[in-house]
């Protein structure tokens, strides 16, 4: 099935959000906003909103974004629905990704936090260039970065929702757990320098 349709998702601590506002405004699709208010006290974390915002959409793809990230580019949306209708495989697109993970001798010498570093970091956030390089481009990659995570609908059905990622991290490493799984799936993981 060709995807149509996406919505903007995301998981909020303040009520209002002229950042993701910026989004809709340079969309030449114009999507639904959906947000979850996490409040002090009902604070379900990254992966339990994104659960609340999945099962309460029916969009073919959904894009979780950080409440604080800002667009700038026109018609953005045209080049990350292009990736999931191109190519039916594309199960996550992101605007942060890195070639690789893992050092190779993770297993070879005593552990190291450093070892599961990711590497040749690319995006085309205003600073790219203090995290890696500046990219525009889009390319397959390893791993994405959560700020910014476009996911098609069907392959999150596969998966089991975001309550599978749940399973093993509610806060930190969604988006690790994310691409692993489609990479289990045999699924593609492509960032766009958005």
């Amino acid at each position: 099935m060709v995807p149509n349709t996406f919505s903007i998702c995301v998981a909020t601590m303040a009520e209002a959000n002229p950042d993701v506002e910026t989004w809709v405004e340079h969309a030449a699709l114009k999507p639904p906003v959906r947000y979850w208010l996490n409040t002090q006290d009902n604070n379900l974390g990254v992966v339990g909103a994104y659960t609340k915002l999945y099962d309460s959409t029916s969009e073919d793809v959904l894009l979780y974004l950080h409440q604080d990230v800002i667009c700038r580019e026109q018609d953005w949306d045209l080049r990350l629905m292009a990736e999931f209708i191109q190519d039916p495989q594309v199960a996550v697109v992101g605007f942060g990704g890195a070639l690789w993970h893992g050092l190779r001798d993770i297993y070879k010498v005593p552990y190291r936090l450093e070892q599961l570093q990711r590497g040749d970091y690319r995006s085309n956030v205003d600073d790219a260039e203090v995290h890696g390089e500046r990219f525009t481009g889009s390319c397959n990659v390893a791993v994405l970065d959560g700020f910014a995570l476009a996911v098609r609908r069907s392959f999150l059905d596969r998966i089991g929702g975001w309550a599978r990622i749940a399973e093993g991290c509610s806060f930190f490493a969604y988006d690790y757990a994310l691409c692993a799984l489609a990479r289990r799936y045999k699924q593609k993981v492509r960032m766009i320098g958005i």
